[in-house]
């Protein structure tokens, strides 16, 4: 059985919105509130999850196939270093963890987005905090788990041989 195109992106698709629903669940059912970097890395699974539907319905073929795949690659690719970031401040030693910053409220509302941005992206010491596990692994590293499976994903169509279209 052949994997074409269309039915890769619906998967792509499925799989980001299950990553945006878990996180949404984690956050009003389970009172786990995120830090800004796990908000970050949630604005990144949600320009992906419509990314892949945009895809979905365009059904590209051709050179337009290949952008398609390397934006949803370098979109990964920006969840993975969020995701790799957040993970690095999580396992400083105790005297290194940055200061608890102020909200992301008052960060964009106050700065240029620019530096608002920097700033959220140097972390903070909420983001070094390890709510909860599971099967032994922090939630962001799930999150890189679940970007590396994305960000192969949208390569699968790159690596298919000329002569076998997905």
């Amino acid at each position: 059985m052949k994997l074409t195109i269309r039915p890769l992106f619906a998967y792509l698709f499925i799989f980001s919105l299950c990553l945006l629903s878990g996180s949404f669940i984690l956050q009003f059912h389970y009172h786990l509130e995120p830090c800004p970097l796990c908000i970050i890395d949630r604005i990144i699974v949600f320009f992906l999850t419509i990314f892949f539907v945009i895809a979905l319905f365009h059904n590209p073929k051709g050179r337009i196939n290949h952008i398609y795949c390397i934006t949803g690659f370098l979109l990964s690719l920006m969840g993975m270093l969020s995701t790799t970031r957040h993970l690095w401040i999580m396992h400083l030693p105790p005297d290194q963890v940055p200061e608890c910053g102020p909200g992301l409220e008052y960060l964009f509302g106050t700065l240029p987005p620019t530096e608002a941005f920097l700033a959220v992206i140097r972390g903070s010491g909420e983001c070094a905090t390890k709510n909860s596990e599971l099967f032994g692994l922090s939630l962001p590293a799930w999150t890189l788990i679940a970007f590396i499976v994305l960000a192969i994903g949208c390569l699968l169509p790159l690596w298919a041989k000329k002569r076998d279209p997905l």
